[in-house]
């Protein structure tokens, strides 16, 4: 007669963290989140805020440090529309439903069209994993 043993299944830790950034005021690429040596980003969600009036502006946020999206269209994530005074967000994604970075792959964003000519507030929550 053999005894069965049950399995457990071990989770990994799940540690939400938030950075909150700066942007540039240019159409260059701005570095968000730099995960830690040998991990990857997993993105929960990316909230960009005009703090000052300043129009209409596009944010393009993508993995990698391609100077923008077209530069590896599969490592694009969301285009944003922040209106002017206003705020956008990416959707919130669920436990092992954002995309994922490669290993020590960067976050990255850049303003589309004519940049802002005042900086806004990028808070990126985000996961790293294995």
């Amino acid at each position: 007669m053999t005894t069965r043993r049950s399995a457990s299944i071990r989770r990994r830790p799940y540690v939400a963290l938030v950075r909150a950034h700066d942007s540039n005021t240019s159409n260059t690429r701005n570095t968000l989140v730099t995960p830690s040596k040998g991990r990857r980003i997993r993105v929960l969600r990316v909230r960009v805020v005009q703090e000052q009036t300043d129009g209409r502006h596009l944010w393009e946020l993508y993995l990698g440090t391609g100077t923008d999206i077209t530069t590896d269209p599969e490592k694009a994530i969301d285009i944003l529309d922040i209106p002017n005074d206003g705020e956008a967000a990416t959707r919130t994604f669920l436990r092992d439903q954002g995309p994922r970075g490669e290993r020590d792959e960067v976050l990255s964003g850049r303003w589309l069209g004519t940049p802002p000519t005042t900086v806004h507030k990028v808070i990126v929550e985000y996961t790293e994993e294995s």
